[in-house]
């Protein structure tokens, strides 16, 4: 009779533990179905600015030509003035040249609104941006990461002879 026990006592463990295993696996299935495994979950909205650099607000929405238009606010505190702005974005992924600026076939660019960008002064900016550079085209929650960059010039009538990566900068489209 106490072997009728023994194995009785086993089977109730079993069952006990195999019920929660079980339970346990089906919770886990489901929140990875839910995406909270996935870490671009977590993924917030961001533009981080290098010292001296304002970048704030960022936005992405998808336009008619299948595209993306990236905007966000932008301005410096630098002190000086640069003149001849463009302002530009490109995947973090993107090639780069042996100086360390992205090729010129990954960047996306538009001039600063009146191509002057005083210190202190903040401006908003619009790029037209190829929904390629995002990870799954212009669809909504479509998320861009990458740098922005300036290209500027010291003087008014000077040429574009200062590129500075100014910004990282996390957007989805909405």
């Amino acid at each position: 009779m106490s072997k009728n026990f023994k194995l009785q006592s086993a089977m109730e463990y079993l069952m006990t533990y195999g019920w929660a295993i079980l339970v346990i696996a089906i919770v886990l299935v489901a929140l990875y179905a839910l995406g909270v495994f996935n870490g671009s979950a977590f993924l917030h909205p961001s533009c981080i600015a290098s010292s001296g650099y304002i970048c704030t607000n960022q936005t992405a929405l998808p336009d008619a030509t299948g595209n993306v238009i990236v905007g966000f606010s932008f301005g410096q505190n630098g002190g000086s003035t640069v003149y001849n702005a463009l302002i530009g974005v490109a995947p973090q992924a993107s090639g780069s040249t042996p100086s360390g600026f992205p090729v010129s076939t990954s960047i996306s660019q538009n001039t600063i609104p009146g191509n002057t960008l005083n210190a202190g002064n903040i401006q908003q900016v619009f790029i037209d941006v190829p929904a390629s550079d995002f990870s799954s085209g212009n669809t909504i929650g479509s998320e861009f990461n990458g740098y922005v960059w300036l290209n500027y010039s010291t003087t008014p009538t000077g040429r574009h002879n200062n590129a500075v990566k100014v910004a990282t900068l996390i957007v989805k489209v909405t």
